[in-house]
């Protein structure tokens, strides 16, 4: 069946997300993004390229973290889709949730100096488990918000478009922070410290966890707790909401996808620095930390520009088509890094970047909506609405697509021969070998997710029929 091309309408005034809330859920986006990412960002640099770990160890610190998030998702999940309180089944969570992770994340890089690799990696690996349990109890209630908040199909998309500017606008700071630890305010015996630098910088992220991460459990209005679909829906076990969940087919072709997207990324981002440092730049630390942030400021602008173009084109092309031409442009991004990699201009690196940015825009907008959308297809087939169930696992695919890139790029660096000890003086067939793997495994893994997505069967007029047929079953909400 073909898709028509719906037409942009406005939304009607009941399923309207006052703007006070869209801001409040947008802005604690930041704590999403910089709980993950920061320590993704800097982990290769401050364990390996500093304190000389191996990819192999880092690969494994970053891992477990992500592993025991991921078991920690559907449990938190289950919780608060069967929670009933005077005030809701995410909102608790996420104010308590929010305070305990900013307690915690600070303990992550405040490990003593001189410990021994095993030491270090224990101490990261042990209080980086603390934090993420804390992380969780904020983390799936506010994902799981997002599918509460309205019934429309492109509304949906507007409350994520505004997520989307402000996860955008941290991630910039994400990408400064190799750079700022760098600063000689953080230096150790007169050499740049980014595992000092890092220190501080935990505080000031914190900081911003404590006043960002609560907002939504003041400001937004948990709509569908609210009615009577909720107040009559029993409580299920852990297991069969699981085993429910995991049988919805749009979910299952949307986390496949999402894990062929993420597996080409994080080995794309985590092995791209190597590349970048010691193939396109010689090694050199300090140049490696300036195009970063550079890279970071131009992913940015070109992202905030696309989020509004790819929020205008999904109301009127569908979420579907948004996501190939996003994906398309992140797959050329790809293709094109063998030519634009290159030390004799090294400034086409940031060529990629722009594209990324541009594609990542139209990726993170859709993915979120496209997830609601499956929500609403799942209460009709099975009569009940399991937001937090559907978020856990989703978080959980793509903790696990992170964990099988890091697990793929560490070994993955080793076997192309690399030895951090040379520094910039690598000898030319491990350099070959590097960019071969940055390359060829990002744009394969890239091109069979293109192919998964069409077989994902909602579009505007299916989520229009869904729609419909719910409202008909069980009244508005």
């Amino acid at each position: 069946m073909s898709q028509p091309h719906p037409k942009s309408v406005p939304v009607a005034e009941a399923d309207r997300v006052p703007f006070r809330s869209k801001l409040a859920y947008g802005a604690a986006g930041p704590v999403d993004i910089l709980s993950v990412w920061v320590l993704v960002s800097v982990a290769y640099n401050v364990f390996n390229m500093e304190l000389k770990m191996s990819p192999t160890q880092v690969a494994i610190i970053l891992m477990a973290l992500r592993l025991w998030d991921g078991v920690a998702d559907p449990v938190m999940g289950w919780i608060s889709d069967n929670t009933r309180t005077r005030w809701g089944r995410r909102r608790p969570y996420i104010l308590i949730g929010s305070i305990c992770a900013a307690i915690t994340y600070p303990l992550i890089w405040w490990f003593p100096r001189g410990m021994t690799d095993v030491q270090t990696m224990s101490w990261v690996i042990g209080f980086g488990i603390l934090f993420y349990t804390c992380f969780t109890v904020w983390a799936m209630p506010f994902q799981s918000m997002l599918m509460e908040m309205t019934p429309d199909y492109n509304e949906r998309t507007r409350v994520a478009s505004v997520r989307g500017i402000f996860q955008t606008l941290s991630g910039l700071f994400v990408g400064f922070c190799w750079k700022l630890s760098l600063l000689p305010i953080f230096e150790v015996a007169g050499e740049a410290s980014p595992s000092n630098g890092m220190r501080y910088i935990s505080l000031f992220i914190a900081a911003v966890i404590l006043i960002l991460g609560p907002l939504p459990a003041f400001f937004v209005r948990e709509r569908y707790y609210e009615s009577d679909l909720i107040k009559k829906q029993k409580a299920v076990s852990l297991r069969s909401g699981l085993k429910e969940t995991l049988s919805c087919k749009p979910f299952l072709i949307l986390c496949g996808f999402t894990i062929l997207f993420l597996l080409g990324t994080s080995i794309y981002d985590s092995y791209g620095r190597y590349v970048g440092v010691y193939y396109v730049l010689g090694g050199d630390w300090e140049r490696g930390a300036l195009y970063t942030a550079l890279g970071t400021l131009i992913y940015t602008v070109f992202s905030l520009i696309m989020i509004p173009v790819f929020r205008g084109w999904s109301e009127h092309i569908g979420k579907n088509k948004c996501l190939f031409i996003a994906m398309g442009i992140v797959l050329l991004s790809g293709m094109t890094t063998w030519l634009t990699n290159t030390p004799e201009l090294p400034p086409l690196m940031l060529l990629n970047t722009a594209l990324i940015g541009m594609g990542y825009a139209g990726l993170w907008l859709m993915i979120p909506s496209m997830q609601v959308d499956v929500v609403d297809y799942d209460e009709l087939k099975t009569g009940e609405r399991r937001e937090g169930s559907f978020a856990s696992i989703f978080s959980w695919v793509l903790k696990l697509s992170f964990c099988i890139g890091f697990l793929v790029s560490g070994p993955l660096l080793e076997f192309s021969g690399f030895d951090a000890e040379l520094g910039g003086a690598q000898p030319e067939d491990v350099l070959r070998n590097m960019r071969i793997g940055y390359v060829a495994i990002p744009v394969v893994a890239l091109t069979v997710a293109i192919v998964l997505l069409k077989f994902f069967p909602i579009n505007p007029a299916e989520a229009g029929r869904i729609r419909k047929e719910l409202e008909a079953r069980r009244g508005k909400v």
